[in-house]
């Protein structure tokens, strides 16, 4: 499963450069962005169906609470009942999740290029980031690393390729965010590209040019943190990360509440029909996800759920007063065809 994921970061990888190098005007934010419009319009087939989904489900509750209510005491008969009753009318109860589900994958996909631009985006050489920790580790610039692995001085030592390319592995296994750490080096140190004997000059320009700040303030490549010690120790470094974990998780609630059924009526027995991902459990799910998986990645992911969540948000709304004018009309030409009929 991992190798899959990681393939599907690399794809990603290049499309986001793809989208740095063009329309993101080599702004790693910007880039974020277009890349987010990219992938919502890739899903929009599947987002109009979820819409379709929910709004048909929430028609179709009141048939499903009579249901439950005539077969509330036999659990097995009433789930026989259900299924008969969703396949009658040709629908599935959990086909609106779809989307939901297939963007997990790309979010841990994005987890791997947000955390390792060097290798995932840039297409860095591995001998070149094994060079620049090296240099770091030396210079005391990288500190409280962990490894097996000989640390060698990159002025006195041989560096062949197999101990450099052993090295990255271990490094990066150790390590997720040692790319994240390196590229803020390079932003104070530039001589640790500049002196990189493993790098060509496109190789330098791009990652001197390569940036994960917002603004000149938000490092997207900084993990959010709790600590209230270690926030009050940097405080321009660690406020900016929660506040966007916190925008993050405030929009993932407002967008899941849009698209859970409103009002929806319990039967006798104090329990609501089946309604399929637009449940109260999805609607907590999305939150909590977003904040523990924001609390332990780089606020890059948490600024790509924030963005996914706006454009949701704003995808939705004007789906449902789409669906609903089409719904409408329809029935206005039902209404007009019986007048017309009892006419004839």
């Amino acid at each position: 499963m991992g190798g899959i994921l990681s393939a599907i970061g690399l794809l990603f990888g290049k499309l986001m450069y793809f989208i740095y190098n063009t329309i993101g005007f080599h702004n790693y934010a910007l880039s974020l962005v277009f890349f987010t419009i990219v992938y919502k319009l890739i899903l929009l087939p599947l987002s109009i169906k979820q819409t379709k989904s929910m709004q048909r489900m929430q028609e179709l509750q009141p048939e499903l609470q009579r249901i439950q209510e005539r077969y509330k005491h036999d659990r097995e008969k009433l789930q026989e009942e259900q299924m008969k009753f969703y396949q009658e009318k040709g629908i599935s109860p959990t086909s609106g999740c779809l989307p939901l589900l297939i963007q997990m994958p790309i979010i841990i996909a994005l987890f791997y290029v947000i955390r390792m631009p060097m290798s995932y985006m840039l297409d860095t050489p591995a001998r070149a980031v094994s060079y620049m920790a090296l240099v770091s580790i030396r210079d005391g610039d990288l500190q409280n690393i962990k490894t097996d692995m000989e640390i060698k001085d990159p002025a006195k030592d041989n560096l062949d390729d197999k101990y450099l390319q052993d090295f990255f592995q271990e490094l990066t296994k150790r390590d997720g965010y040692v790319e994240i750490k390196l590229l803020d080096i390079v932003d104070r140190k530039p001589e640790l590209v500049n002196n990189n004997p493993y790098l060509d000059d496109n190789f330098k320009r791009k990652l001197n040019e390569f940036d994960l700040k917002l603004f000149n303030f938000f490092n997207l490549g900084v993990k959010p943190e709790i600590n209230p010690g270690k926030i009050a120790g940097d405080p321009r470094t660690y406020i900016p990360p929660l506040i966007i974990l916190i925008i993050s998780v405030a929009t993932s609630f407002l967008m899941m509440a849009q698209i859970s059924v409103p009002n929806q009526e319990k039967g006798k027995d104090g329990k609501q029909a089946n309604a399929g991902c637009a449940g109260k459990g999805m609607l907590w799910m999305n939150p909590i996800m977003s904040l523990m998986f924001g609390l332990s990645t780089p606020s890059g992911l948490s600024f790509y759920w924030t963005l996914n969540n706006i454009l949701s948000f704003v995808q939705t709304k004007v789906m449902n007063t789409f669906t609903k004018k089409t719904d409408d009309t329809k029935k206005e030409g039902k209404k007009v065809a019986k007048v017309n009929n009892k006419r004839g």
